[in-house]
């Protein structure tokens, strides 16, 4: 925190910068999350606090707090956070996902206007943030992952983000950079959309017909699709339903026509189908969920008409999906899983454990989202580490309640994980 630019002229203060953003950073990991109640749980411990910090003054007032937050340079505080981050993993090598997260309760009270926006740096494997950018719109988003890209040293990298970043421009800065890509196709790409879902359709479809031993004369359509064709299937029960997955890929890019112009590296294109079956029990709590083959074609009784779509919203759901690396049906849903922990492991989080959606800042909103982000990193840490408690909650407490942790992960020092 001392790296961070103090914001005031010069003139004598009270409260110390750093300590005042170390204090906030301690509050949120004890599970206070808003400014005042932060200050406040410090307030209550603040003998054992100056054990590591002098806080002469004691504990800064929640409005001085909120006018330092506001005033600090965001980018300057960025780069602390990544320097602080790029001490803990590289960023080199990893699967990196990007995606955009709304500030709900910030948005100004006036018609018409929308929530402001910050684009997320995950790493998959960790699941640990590295870096966060504001963005005022959804549609600035496109213009805003090459800034984040930017950020990173790619080389190794693979990069995932939503269809929104499936653009030519954005492919060939991640390649420039010397990283890879696994993005996704939807509507926004109709033609390539279209194209993924006939031709991979159909050669899902040939492979299926082969596999019966009364189809074995079968002939496939596309040969060329056929040669280096494989799928992945999986199942598994997510909350109250059950997800079944398939994917299935091909190494003859030659099936899209913008790899004749726009995107000449492509090298493995792919369609994944998610099917969202929602779980049912008869009045004994016997499970009669629907096989698949029942709910395509009848649906159930929670779904009687199942939604088909591109969108995560849709009970069957359909995406393409394209790499500039040869990569195996399996090794490509793995990674789609993966990319979104950025959901389940950062976005729910934040909302859900550190009520960033009700948090009415708006002058220092970026800058106290990267303040809950730094309590985030932590509190994952810890949890990597098995240092007590699997869900997040229960980690705040026990930073509450065990000043060690403070001291092991605030003030000697996180060292490198790799």
């Amino acid at each position: 925190m001392k790296m961070v630019p103090d914001p005031r002229c010069g003139r004598k203060t009270k409260h110390e910068l750093a300590e005042v953003l170390t204090c906030l950073v301690l509050g949120f990991l004890a599970g206070r999350t808003t400014i005042r109640r932060s200050l406040n749980w410090c307030r209550s411990h603040l003998e054992i606090l100056r054990v590591y910090m002098p806080l002469e003054n004691g504990i800064a007032s929640p409005p001085t707090a909120c006018r330092l937050l506001a005033g600090i340079d965001e980018w300057m505080f960025l780069y602390a956070f990544m320097e602080w981050v790029g001490e803990i993993i590289p960023t080199r090598g990893r699967h990196i996902v990007i995606d955009r997260k709304a500030l709900r309760g910030s948005v100004e009270k006036v018609k018409g206007n929308k929530a402001s926006m910050v684009l997320n740096a995950l790493d998959a494997e960790t699941g640990l943030v590295l870096a966060q950018i504001p963005i005022q719109e959804k549609t600035n988003e496109i213009t805003a992952i090459p800034e984040i890209l930017k950020l990173f040293s790619l080389r190794g990298s693979t990069i995932t983000t939503d269809s929104i970043g499936t653009q030519t421009e954005i492919m060939l800065q991640i390649r420039e950079q010397e990283g890879h890509f696994v993005l996704l196709v939807k509507g926004n790409q109709p033609q390539t959309y279209e194209e993924i879902l006939k031709f991979m359709g159909e050669a899902r479809d040939d492979y299926a017909a082969q596999k019966k031993e009364t189809d074995t004369a079968a002939r496939p359509r596309y040969p060329e699709i056929m040669e280096s064709y494989g799928e992945w299937s999986g199942a598994e029960n997510n909350r109250d339903r059950k997800e079944h997955r398939h994917c299935c890929v091909t190494n003859e890019k030659g099936i899209i026509t913008k790899t004749e112009t726009e995107w000449p590296w492509i090298e493995t294109v792919g369609l994944l189908r998610q099917i969202r079956i929602p779980m049912e029990r008869d009045e004994n709590g016997e499970d009669i969920t629907p096989d698949v083959e029942t709910f395509l074609k009848e649906g159930s009784r929670r779904k009687p008409k199942p939604q088909k779509g591109d969108n995560e919203k849709s009970d069957i759901q359909e995406v393409g999906l394209i790499s500039d690396l040869k990569l195996s049906a399996e090794k490509v849903a793995v990674i789609k899983r993966k990319h979104w922990s950025v959901e389940n492991k950062l976005h729910h989080a934040l909302d859900d454990t550190f009520r960033e959606d009700r948090s009415p800042a708006k002058k220092c909103r970026n800058n106290l989202a990267l303040i809950r982000k730094f309590a985030y990193n932590i509190l994952r840490l810890a949890q990597n580490a098995k240092e007590g408690a699997d869900v997040m909650t229960e980690m705040m407490d026990f930073f509450c309640d065990d000043p060690s942790l403070m001291q092991k992960y605030v003030f000697q020092g996180i060292k490198s994980q790799y």
